[in-house]
């Protein structure tokens, strides 16, 4: 069993049919047994982008809320949900002093640095980092994370 931290950008293609879809779909079987993150802002993060989808019209508006309520359903069932607290916002303006990132980038990689926390502390395994943007991934390598980019997997 692996442990895995999804960014938006990769979380997104479980839903959407983009490149990566199907490497991100193998890894969220739920027969993996693989252990699989997102932080709290992705629950706003990935409705947004579906929501921007219907508006672009890549998707219909029926399909755009099917997918959200796939989406809803998965996160009460699998996925673990990382609380976005004082102390990851602390972590995450942290972080912006050091690297340039964006607001939401910054509190997704302070999410998934949270995780390692937990995870060196109780010897469970280190997540990887799957994430669709390189800039975002060179990042987390920085901060010493494993990474994984879904769109390397057509």
């Amino acid at each position: 069993m692996a442990s895995y931290f999804l960014d938006t950008s990769a979380l997104i293609k479980r839903y959407v049919s983009e490149l990566g879809h199907a490497w991100i779909n193998s890894i969220c079987t739920p027969t993996q047994g693989h252990a699989l993150y997102i932080s709290q802002a992705a629950m706003v993060e990935a409705v947004a982008t579906l929501c921007r989808k219907a508006r672009e019209q890549s998707i219909s508006e029926a399909r755009r809320d099917a997918l959200i309520n796939l989406f809803l359903s998965h996160r009460r069932r699998g996925y673990e949900v990382v609380r976005v607290t004082n102390v990851v916002y602390t972590a995450a303006g942290n972080l912006c002093r050091s690297h340039k990132l964006r607001a939401y980038d910054a509190v997704q990689l302070a999410c998934a640095l949270a995780v390692r926390t937990g995870a060196l502390a109780h010897n469970t395994p280190i997540p990887t980092f799957v994430c669709a943007d390189h800039d975002l991934l060179a990042v987390a390598a920085t901060e010493g994370l494993a990474t994984e980019n879904p769109n390397r997997y057509p």
